[in-house]
């Protein structure tokens, strides 16, 4: 049979993308931006919820701060939790999604969140108290000083060390891993995230604080600027609970703090960066976004929608943010402001503020919020980054 040399040759399909194709986003380069880039896309799925949630919250602190309804009647208490809700059991939320980014048994995961989120295992540190804390097996056993409630670290971890379980499992024959596999999944992942990731985040929030205590000895307008930029970091892993203890520490032995301070200037510079981000973009469901985000954080004094959902999706306004509020914390410490009574930060809580701290406190928010406005409005955001997201 002759060869057909007269018939067309057939071109094998491109591995790469075809000509005139519409380039897709850019992949992140580098530890932090991938890091990012992952957090981002475990809360991009339920954003809207977060952030219908995070409104609910504020008409909740609305209420209560205008004496519109009272805050020991149960329709305070119902309105609240149905904007609570989602925040306190967010682990369970969170595994849902990361087990999609991790490509993982999406119902093991939630098993593996339930458990930290249970009543006992939050309660383990003080349960056993008088028995030297809480072991596992003679281990002892160090939950993060929040515990896992509406803690985001812990949870994305165990997801990610619970794909990597389920890789020698799916080698099993069938039988066996139909009747163990899951088991052995869920009893692996949850015993070993019980085990090391308290402990390491204890370490961490530990390291942080002790750092910044010293700071504060040695250099306070520095440790005002670096306590004001890392802020909304420690928000975005929960290391801020770990300063919590030393706030109430210091305002029971000393009659004041000094970090909270410096601190509070993080919300509003937050919001401050949305609004730059709302102002240039043209794109209709980023404005929607940040339109209720920026409601939540400045009035409801919820972050979270704010940050997962704007600044850190495109990065340079989260940088920018950052900045703002480092200079707020800088310029607050340099007046060595303190307050002696724990107070949220938005603004419906602004005049509380300006009574426990000072006149300086509201002036260097003032600052944090034009410097990060100014700073995203000029060079931290355009649209032809959303391509970039």
């Amino acid at each position: 049979m002759a060869d057909d040399k007269n018939a067309p040759q057939v071109t094998p399909a491109a591995e790469g993308p075809q000509a005139g194709a519409a380039p897709g986003p850019a992949q992140p380069t580098g530890v932090i931006g991938k890091l990012i880039n992952v957090i981002s896309s475990i809360f991009m799925p339920f954003l809207g919820a977060f952030s219908a949630a995070g409104l609910m919250k504020a008409v909740a602190a609305c209420c209560s701060s205008f004496g519109w309804l009272d805050t020991a009647g149960s329709t305070y208490v119902i309105i609240n939790a149905i904007g609570d809700g989602l925040f306190q059991f967010l682990p369970l939320v969170i595994a849902l999604t990361a087990a999609d980014r991790f490509k993982c048994n999406k119902w093991i995961s939630i098993a593996v969140a339930a458990f930290l989120c249970h009543p006992d295992i939050q309660a383990l540190t003080t349960t056993f108290a008088d028995a030297g804390g809480p072991t596992f097996f003679g281990i002892p056993v160090q939950l993060p000083g929040s515990g896992y409630l509406q803690s985001v670290i812990p949870i994305i971890l165990a997801v990610y060390f619970q794909s990597w379980v389920e890789k020698p499992m799916a080698k099993l024959p069938e039988t066996v891993r139909g009747l163990f596999g899951g088991t052995l999944t869920l009893l692996i992942t949850s015993v070993v995230t019980l085990l090391a990731v308290g402990p390491v985040a204890n370490l961490i929030a530990d390291l942080v604080a002790e750092g910044l205590l010293w700071l504060f000895d040695v250099a306070p307008i520095v440790a005002g600027f670096v306590m004001g930029a890392i802020w909304p970091v420690m928000i975005i892993f929960g290391l801020h609970w770990a300063l919590v203890p030393v706030i109430i520490s210091n305002m029971a032995t000393l009659g004041y703090d000094f970090i909270l301070p410096v601190t509070a200037g993080s919300n509003f510079a937050i919001g401050a960066a949305v609004l730059a981000v709302l102002l240039k973009t043209r794109l209709p469901k980023l404005r929607s976004l940040c339109t209720e985000t920026l409601f939540t954080v400045w009035i409801g004094g919820i972050s979270e929608p704010a940050i997962y959902g704007v600044l850190l999706k495109y990065k340079r306004p989260f940088a920018m943010m950052l900045v703002g509020s480092g200079v707020c914390g800088a310029f607050v410490a340099s007046f060595g402001m303190r307050i002696n009574a724990l107070i949220t930060t938005s603004f419906v809580t602004l005049p509380a503020l300006w009574g426990a701290c000072g006149w300086q406190e509201v002036v260097g928010i003032a600052l944090g919020m034009v410097v990060t406005f100014a700073l995203t409005l000029l060079i931290g955001y355009s649209d032809a980054m959303a391509g970039e997201a």
